[in-house]
């Protein structure tokens, strides 16, 4: 597996973890702004301590909001890592020449690799 393989690989994973990330956010943006359209000022002020007790309220102590911020971070670059690899590795053996002998693009050896076994 060559260092070209691996860059190649780690290109391709960022790109797609990027456009599914930005797919994600596009559509839960989307999906915000569609109930916002649909929202009236009625239905806001009917339900308005709703909405500012849960503006007020934390789900959960910073402590734990660090603590697993930094476990998701570690697990996302794990992954990525893993499926840079696992692309990296297949991009290797989908490139490698037929028989070990034989350069890749059927050229004749160079002549500094004559007699070298």
């Amino acid at each position: 597996m060559s260092r070209e393989h691996v860059v190649i690989a780690r290109a391709i994973v960022a790109l797609l973890i990027g456009g599914l990330l930005g797919y994600a956010v596009g559509t839960s943006l989307a999906g915000d702004s569609r109930r916002g359209r649909e929202l009236t000022m009625k239905q806001y002020v009917a339900d308005f301590d709703r909405y500012k007790a849960k503006l007020e309220k934390s789900e959960m102590p910073m402590t734990v909001a660090v603590i697993s911020g930094v476990i998701m971070v570690a697990a996302v670059f794990g992954v990525y890592e893993l499926l840079a690899f696992g692309l990296a590795k297949a991009l290797a053996a989908i490139t490698r020449p037929r028989s070990p002998g034989a350069p890749p693009d059927g050229l004749p050896p160079p002549p500094w690799t004559a007699g070298r076994s």
